[in-house]
């Protein structure tokens, strides 16, 4: 019977990472609904505490906000945007045939030369992979909202699993739940200054498609160290095709940002959210990359502080 029990032991880690692998598109939709849910799931405890109502409200009152300002930002955002698509497109191909890059009209006849078979295949492809995004967002946000509405779930789970021991894990657990809570309150605060700062930069400077450039900005904040270098090349390339004179001081002006978020944006949520050294950061987001796609990358550093805080622990 213990051999038994070795064998077993000794096969379970490989066939784990396997069947890991295997499903890690759906895993890493689960990890990105848990995440946020436990984070939101600590934002409604406080306001529970703090307004003295059921959690049943604070949750839903927590979405509902969240959706006020997502389609706050459209409406103001989206005209700026669709004005400047209508400038952007027409000129596309010119940017990319100045790159060297063959233009979209040019894709586009590669595209319809192919067999209609193949066409087919490729349309209905990419059809199913518009409409899985969508499907795996609407999950997440299921998950998420569940997640913060059954804050005895892990509880529970804790005591159901490690018995005598389950305070100590619960006590952890919670430690870590916080940190998730600091870190998407830290992530929305440096999206949305960095996005305000680049559509400054942009208009002082009277840099085109600035609405444009200012939105990639801040959603690539949240990939760390490598966000803002592609917003800031992204950036340098339309002022280059723009008028490549001012390429310097847009340069020095994303170094001015980057500055301004290292020196007071980040010492102002470091004291809340967490710090990891960054050759982890940029070792972990290449294997997030690698593994989960976006979602892996988005996720891979809360993951990070989960491992790390379960070191210390063990230490």
């Amino acid at each position: 019977m213990s051999e038994f029990k070795k064998s077993l032991t000794f096969w379970s880690i490989p066939l784990g990472i396997l069947l890991f692998w295997y499903l890690k598109d759906i895993l890493f939709v689960i990890i990105t609904g848990l995440i946020l849910g436990l984070a939101i799931q600590e934002w409604a405890l406080f306001l529970k505490i703090k307004l003295k109502v059921p959690l049943y409200i604070t949750v839903p009152f927590i979405f509902l906000i969240f959706i006020f300002l997502f389609i706050l930002s459209i409406y103001l955002l989206a005209p700026i945007i669709i004005s400047e698509l209508k400038l952007f497109i027409p000129n596309l191909s010119d940017y990319l045939e100045s790159l060297g890059i063959p233009s979209f009209g040019k894709i586009l006849s590669q595209f319809l030369g192919k067999p209609t078979p193949e066409i087919l295949m490729l349309a209905v492809s990419n059809f199913f992979n518009f409409v899985g995004g969508i499907f795996m967002i609407i999950l997440i946000l299921i998950i998420s909202f569940y997640v913060a509405t059954q804050p005895k779930f892990f509880e529970k789970f804790f005591e159901f699993i490690f018995k005598d021991k389950s305070l100590e894990y619960i006590k952890i657990f919670q430690r870590i739940k916080r940190k998730f809570s600091f870190w998407l309150i830290a992530q929305l605060f440096l999206m949305i200054s960095i996005g305000l700062a680049t559509l400054i930069l942009m208009l002082i400077f009277k840099i085109p498609y600035a609405g444009i450039i200012a939105l990639i900005s801040g959603l690539t904040e949240i990939i760390p160290i490598i966000g803002p270098i592609v917003a800031a090349s992204i950036a340098i390339l339309i002022t280059f095709s723009h008028n490549p004179d001012l390429v310097i001081w847009i340069l020095l002006g994303f170094i001015a940002i980057q500055q301004l978020e290292n020196n007071i944006l980040v010492p102002l949520v470091a004291r809340f959210a967490f710090q990891i050294p960054p050759l982890i950061t940029l070792t972990a987001i290449l294997i997030g990359g690698k593994i989960g796609g976006i979602l892996g990358i988005i996720t891979i550093i809360p993951l990070t502080v989960l491992l790390i805080e379960i070191y210390q622990e063990i230490r």
